[in-house]
Order: C-alpha cells, then sequence, then structure tokens
C-alpha cells in the first residue's frame, strides 16, 4: 500500500516536468533579426529590421539567386510598437535573439537619445545584450543596413565581425554592447563613447547583388572614429588619433601598429605586441590628480631609414622616441575632448570616486568642470623585444 501510493505521488510531481516546451516557436514560423537600425521619422521612432532569408543562405536549398537578407521597416511612437507593426510587412514574426549589430541614425541618436532604446531591448527576454552598438555616421541606419558586402553574406554579420577584429589589431576603434553602454550611461564620473560605422562610394546600387559582383564594391561599409556622448545624446567625434589616445587610456588597445618619424629621414614602424595601461587616482590639497601607466610591448616591423636598429643605442632611441608619442597621442585627446565637448569619457571620475568616495560625492554634479581643470600625468615604458628576421636595414647599401 505504501509503495502504491509513493509511486502515485512521485507521478503527480513529474507529471508537470514533462508537459514540453509550453512557449516554443517554431523555426520556420519565425524571422531571424540580425541587424536592428533606429532611426528618426519626424515625431517618431523608424525601426529597420535585417532579416536571413533561409532559402538563400543555404547551401541545401540551393541557395545564391537572390540576396541573403531582407529589410523590412515600419515606424510607430515607441520602439517595441514598430518592432510588432513590422509584421504588417513581414510574413513571419520578428525573432530578437540573435541581434548582431544595433546601429543608431546619427540624426536619432543626436536629437532624441539612445538610452530609451536600450533600456527596452534591455528589458525584452529574449534579446540577448552581447550585440554590438554603434552609429551610422552621416546618414541613417536604415541606408547602412542597407548594404550588401561581400566575404560575409549578411552585412550585419559583417558589420559585427570586423568592428570585432578591427578593435583587437587596431586601436582607433573600440567595441561596446548592449550592456556595457547601458552601464556607461548611468554610471557616474564617464559618458559613453560607441564607434561609427559610414558608408563609402556610391549608394545607388548597395542593396543589390550588382555591389558585390565585381572585385571591389562600389559602395563599402567602414568602421570610422568614436562618437562622443553626453548622457545618452551624440554630441560629436573624435578624430583617428584622438580616438587612438583614447583607447591607449581605457586600456582598449591589445595589439595595433603605427609608425614614428626617425630623427633622420624616413620612419619607423611598430607593431604593438602587447599593451596595458592603468589609471589610479589621488585627491591632493583637495584637487583630483590622475596618474596614467602605460607598459607596451612592440616589435619593429618596417625600417624605411638608414639608422643600425642592430644597436642597442638606436633601439634606446627609439623607446624614448616612441614613450614620448605616446604621451601625445593621449595628451592631445584629452586635450581635445576637453576643448570640444567638456566631457569625461575616460571614466577619470570613477577613478575619483574609487579613491575618495566621499570627496567625489561632494563634487559629482560639477564635475564635468573639475574634468576641465583636471591635472593628469602620464608615465610610459615601451620595450622593443623584436627586430624582424634581420637586423640592419641595406637602404644604404643600394646601389645608385
Amino acid at each position: 500500500m505504501n509503495r502504491c501510493l509513493c509511486l502515485i505521488l512521485s507521478c503527480i510531481i513529474l507529471l508537470p516536468l514533462l508537459t514540453g516546451c509550453w512557449d516554443r516557436q517554431e523555426l520556420n514560423e519565425l524571422g531571424i533579426m540580425l541587424g536592428l537600425g533606429v532611426d528618426k521619422d519626424g515625431d517618431m521612432i523608424k525601426v529597420s529590421a535585417q532579416v536571413v532569408v533561409p532559402n538563400e543562405v543555404s547551401s541545401k536549398a540551393g541557395g545564391g539567386k537572390g540576396t541573403p537578407v531582407t529589410q523590412y521597416e515600419a515606424s510607430a511612437t515607441t520602439l517595441f510598437e514598430a518592432i510588432q507593426k513590422l509584421t504588417e510587412t513581414s510574413p513571419r514574426k520578428i525573432f530578437l535573439a540573435h541581434i548582431r549589430v544595433l546601429v543608431f541614425g546619427e540624426e536619432y541618436a543626436r536629437k532624441e537619445g539612445i538610452y530609451d532604446v536600450i533600456e527596452a531591448l534591455m528589458r525584452e527576454p529574449t534579446a540577448r545584450p552581447d550585440y554590438y552598438v554603434m552609429v551610422a555616421k552621416n546618414t541613417t541606419a536604415s541606408m547602412l543596413l542597407n548594404v550588401l558586402t561581400p566575404l560575409d553574406n549578411t552585412p550585419a554579420e559583417k558589420m559585427f565581425n570586423s568592428l570585432d577584429i578591427s578593435s583587437k589589431t587596431w586601436s582607433p576603434t573600440t567595441t561596446v554592447t548592449g550592456d556595457e553602454l547601458l552601464e556607461f550611461m548611468i554610471s557616474p564620473g564617464i559618458q559613453p563613447v560607441i564607434t561609427g560605422v559610414e558608408i563609402l562610394g556610391p549608394r545607388g546600387q548597395s542593396g543589390s547583388k550588382e555591389n558585390i559582383s565585381t572585385i571591389r564594391s562600389p559602395a563599402r561599409l567602414n568602421t570610422t572614429g568614436l562618437s562622443v556622448f553626453k548622457k545618452d545624446k551624440l554630441i560629436g567625434w573624435l578624430t583617428e588619433d584622438e580616438s587612438k589616445g583614447y583607447n591607449y587610456i581605457r586600456d582598449n588597445v591589445e595589439s595595433t601598429v603605427s609608425h614614428m618619424p626617425c630623427r633622420k629621414k624616413g620612419n619607423v614602424t611598430f607593431k604593438a605586441l602587447r599593451t596595458t595601461t592603468k589609471r589610479k587616482a589621488e585627491v591632493v590639497n583637495g584637487k583630483p590628480v590622475i596618474n596614467i601607466d602605460v607598459k607596451n610591448v612592440s616589435s619593429i616591423a618596417a625600417v624605411e631609414c638608414g639608422i643600425k636598429i642592430g644597436s642597442m643605442k638606436v633601439l634606446k632611441e627609439l623607446e624614448a622616441d616612441s614613450e614620448e608619442r605616446l604621451i601625445e597621442l593621449m595628451q592631445n585627446s584629452v586635450n581635445s575632448v576637453k576643448r570640444k565637448f567638456h566631457v569625461d569619457i575616460f571614466g577619470f571620475g570613477q577613478e575619483v570616486y574609487h579613491a575618495d568616495p566621499k570627496f567625489f560625492k561632494n563634487i559629482e554634479n560639477e564635475w564635468d568642470n573639475y574634468f576641465d581643470e583636471l591635472d593628469i600625468k602620464y608615465k610610459v615604458n615601451v620595450q622593443i623585444k623584436r627586430v624582424g628576421t634581420m637586423d640592419d636595414s641595406f637602404r644604404n647599401e643600394m646601389k645608385e
């Protein structure tokens, strides 16, 4: 009797766990969105959804006759109203779980601000926050997502991969995900920075297969510079060198290539192998002071002047010149941001808070004024570990 009762109770407990996926969604009923664009449309928000065309990306289905993605657009008062409104033209429900890039049009980012969109996506349980956020420079997000690209069939995948690789191998670019961006916007002592993307070349056939039918695509997507935000609104752009300085300060540089003029005529090209940056704040006589310490290990990639890089004296000179160059990059970036934007994008305020929370709380509302007058001390140590597969250049030995 007891054994029978136990069996019945076990069945009662286990049955609710065997009911299957109550909220399942069939793949053939979903439109997989890889790229989401947000633009301004009068008083409304315009959404552009780059959706995969399954038959065109599947080798079994014999794809290749049409474009690998299609784009749906809709405008409404709020983000998710616009996304739901996409079903007026899309035969499938738009699925948000695989978004790779979120692109804001420059006009929308300047006039409306991006916070409401980021918060809405963070609240949505089906949208993962690991997508990269970008700003469409001098164009709309809709136009940007409409450019077909070679190598990667889907433009959104191309933008994600291109920015991911570029941020690891080229110092002027950096990545920011949705959750990181929200943290930047709500944290005191730092303002957001987002990489920009622009369209190069004619845009007439950018969305057709003709754009990828030649060796050199007429219209191309190019990551370009960093956009500066105050709270959630775009206020300007950094140049390439200013972007480099920003990334060195923020410890975003993994590897990069740069050149430096020789003390004689010509240039020396360096490849950064490892770079680490430490920032530390202290309060001295009631004023915050920031200490930046950069350690860089590089190799020599090319020599375009007649220096003898096999000499330890020459290598020491190159290290000293490279240290001065890095300090100049960081100083120019900070001074430019102070002069043009008056906002702390470097996170110096956060370092002051960590050093003296009580002091920062007292000046938090006036931090932008403190930032303009902030005393920053730079320390750089460059070590050249490799000179390539040969020592001195043969330039001076070439026959006339």
